[in-house]
């Protein structure tokens, strides 16, 4: 078998499966208990924490939430912090969760900014700053690495465009393609509001993702109940995925230079290959339709996004599968739906 859709899942790594195995069978307590085992439970959860924070170089200005993916961590963030009425802005290319949330505001009258004018690349072009100050936008929020294109949005030189052309706007993004492909390096948090990441996407389990925030900002919460996590997100916590997500966290951000040139000669082989193939076969007419560069500031090596005009995806997909080739088209939070991509 051959799998080419890590950008839709991962397989679970062997020592993230240990551990998890481990913690199903010893960390049964609901960790909001008092007695010994219950809190002995929490405690690992802030273990765990920690270690993120750690090794994701997560300052202590910021916080971290659990949540069960990057889906409600995307929610949480943009309904917490801007419903009804904050105005907010995208680039218009982003994961559902981020489209259909903006949709969900229009509904109460907070119609969304779009910079699709703006875009270069698939990546926000830092002139439409200056349109997020004439709107009145007080959150910008973009992808890290585009879930179907692999383009990449520097947070650091939005943050500073930001400073210098809207200050009063926030930046907000989702991470969950960047986590364990791409370098986080301390200085970016200083410059986001709020950031979310799954497991899933790097060898963890599904079911469980977080949500990085600055622990000024009040963010209402889109689940209520037992007010857990400080209020924000209610509901027992689940200490076995916690701690597996964790280990997947150390791995991933441990290995990131041997996952980097790892990738990138994946992406270089797969992209020559193609070109090649090209030139056999002209009638193909190959498309890439994502960047074709040696430059992680512009592209992730983790995602090579292209078509064959000629050849519906869907019919490629199969054939492809009867040979135990496996590989993604388009959106795999979308491919149900069976619709063009609104990206592409």
């Amino acid at each position: 078998m051959i799998y080419l859709d890590n950008a839709a899942t991962t397989p679970v790594a062997p020592q993230v499966l240990d551990v998890l195995k481990d913690s199903m069978n010893s960390d049964f307590a609901n960790p909001g208990t008092v007695y010994s085992i219950g809190l002995d439970a929490r405690n690992k959860i802030e273990q765990a924490r920690e270690e993120i924070a750690r090794v994701l170089n997560i300052p202590s200005t910021h916080k971290i939430i659990f949540t069960s993916g990057g889906s409600e961590a995307n929610n949480l963030f943009i309904k917490g912090r801007c419903f009804p009425d904050k105005k907010v802005a995208c680039l218009g290319l982003e994961h559902p969760s981020i489209r259909e949330t903006l949709e969900y505001l229009r509904s109460f009258g907070n119609s969304p900014l779009s910079l699709i004018e703006f875009q270069k690349e698939g990546r926000l072009d830092l002139k439409g700053v200056s349109a997020l100050s004439a709107n009145g936008s007080r959150l910008l929020c973009l992808s890290h690495v585009n879930n179907e294109l692999g383009a990449v949005n520097d947070p650091i030189q939005i943050f500073d465009a930001l400073c210098q052309g809207s200050p009063d706007t926030r930046l907000f993004m989702d991470g969950v393609q960047a986590v364990g492909k791409l370098k986080l390096p301390a200085e970016i948090w200083a410059g986001l509001a709020g950031y979310s990441v799954s497991a899933h996407k790097f060898h963890g389990p599904k079911g469980i993702g977080f949500l990085v925030c600055d622990s000024k900002l009040s963010i209402e919460p889109c689940i209520h109940g037992g007010g857990q996590q400080d209020g924000v997100r209610s509901g027992t916590l689940p200490v076995p995925l916690i701690r597996a997500m964790a280990e997947a966290v150390k791995i991933v951000a441990e290995r990131i230079d041997e996952t980097q040139d790892h990738l990138r000669c994946l992406n270089q082989r797969l992209v020559q290959s193609l070109l090649e193939l090209d030139e056999r076969i002209p009638q193909l007419n190959i498309r890439f339709n994502s960047l074709v560069v040696d430059d992680l500031k512009r592209q992730s090596y983790s995602i090579v996004n292209f078509s064959f005009p000629p050849v519906e995806g869907e019919v490629l997909l199969h054939h492809l599968e009867e040979k135990l080739i496996y590989v993604g088209l388009g959106s795999a939070c979308s491919a149900n739906l069976k619709e063009p991509s609104k990206i592409l």
